[in-house]
């Protein structure tokens, strides 16, 4: 390969499955400077997801493996062929299992340029009591402790969504910090800029709400870890108070149906809009006043990001890393989780203050710089060229 031709980028994903990790990753290899990488992915599942018609639109190739739970060693076999037929030159590869397979693989067929991506998730050990987790922590056994440490020594650098997450998964793991870079989640701050006042208008027209009423936006899955009912119940108080309140919520999931019976039993369904898995959240977020996030246990809070980039205020619990991206009554009011009656009354509050919105928004806006996408895309495409010239 001549010096000056694009540089193969192989992706390792367990699945691409709706998340923040996954959507992290088709952002950036969508964006990536195709004149100086060439992108591939391979996931290890096959279930089917709409992230891979984006990746698609993006004339991105997508290699399927099947990788069972347990040891797999047939899986670094075949991922090594499909690097040596692609002349990879760099593998990049996201969280523990991943990193080892992807790392061995990689060794194998001579790759020494390795980078492995831990998502916000993985990061969480358990040195500390969680209210709730959607899932058991899988640092917990010694043998899986064991396992991210030969994931890290795989990797020539690893990348944690912030510093204090990225040093809490060294420190227990026992893993080298010195391989330790942070690269956040991006929002496309691009896709909501690129959405006029008009389009906004007409999108929220098209929701069937009035210019006069306020707005409550939300995104995300449909999931226990959400905690909708919470944000429902609040919205139901608040709504009560205010009668102009109205809710759209982005996102689908196991808990649908529930969801839609309990807006019935608070005699909010016609004020509730549940819109499912929308590929124009950009424009949603554009055509709402704010937005609530009632989440029980929350990595990083990809969502929050978005709206941030969007420049809207924000309500959301105080748990995990999001006090470190909501700054409290500056760019947001955080609220305990499980607490409906107060964040009932900061949606109140919002609802009747249009210039404490205009406020928290657009310092929202200005955070938002700092976790852009082209930050991020920026950030490993540099991480790339100090892999490679090692």
């Amino acid at each position: 390969m001549s010096a000056g031709s694009p540089k193969t980028v192989l992706h390792v994903v367990d699945g691409l499955g709706l998340s923040g990790k996954t959507r992290n990753l088709v952002s950036i290899v969508s964006r990536l400077d195709r004149a100086r990488f060439r992108p591939i992915v391979c996931r290890f599942s096959a279930e089917p997801s709409p992230l891979l018609r984006e990746l698609e639109a993006a004339r991105v190739p997508v290699h399927t493996i099947a990788c069972p739970d347990g040891l797999q060693p047939g899986v670094v076999l075949r991922l090594a062929r499909i690097g040596a037929s692609q002349k990879a030159d760099l593998v990049h590869c996201y969280n523990p299992r991943p990193m080892l397979y992807g790392g061995l693989a990689a060794r194998g067929i001579g790759i020494s340029a390795t980078v492995g991506c831990l998502s916000a998730f993985a990061c969480h050990v358990p040195d500390r009591q969680y209210a709730f987790l959607p899932q058991p922590l899988a640092t917990g056994s010694r043998r899986n402790v064991f396992r991210n440490r030969l994931a890290v020594a795989s990797m020539r650098f690893v990348v944690a969504v912030s510093r204090s997450l990225g040093r809490r998964f060294c420190e227990y793991n026992a893993a080298p910090q010195a391989k330790l870079r942070v690269i956040s989640y991006g929002a496309d701050v691009r896709a909501v800029d690129a959405v006029s006042i008009e389009r906004a208008k007409a999108f929220r027209r098209s929701l069937g709400f009035a210019g006069d009423e306020v707005v409550v936006g939300s995104v995300g899955r449909l999931v226990e870890q959400k905690d909708y009912p919470t944000q429902l119940q609040a919205f139901a108080l608040a709504s009560r108070q205010v009668p102009n309140l109205r809710m759209a919520i982005a996102g689908d999931g196991p808990l649908r149906a529930t969801l839609e019976q309990l807006a019935h039993d608070l005699g909010i369904a016609g004020h509730v809009r549940f819109l499912g898995n929308r590929d124009d959240v950009p424009a949603l977020l554009r055509s709402v006043d704010l937005f609530a996030l009632a989440s029980r246990f929350e990595p990083f809070g990809v969502a929050l990001v978005e709206a941030k980039a969007a420049g809207l205020p924000i309500v959301a619990t105080a748990v995990n890393e999001i006090p470190d991206i909501i700054t409290d009554r500056h760019s947001g009011l955080l609220t305990p989780p499980s607490d409906a009656a107060r964040m009932a009354a900061h949606f109140v509050m919002l609802a009747n203050d249009p210039d404490q919105r205009t406020r928290l928004g657009a310092r929202a806006r200005d955070e938002a710089e700092q976790h852009s996408l082209d930050a991020a895309v920026a950030a490993y495409e540099n991480l790339y060229d100090e892999t490679l010239a090692h």
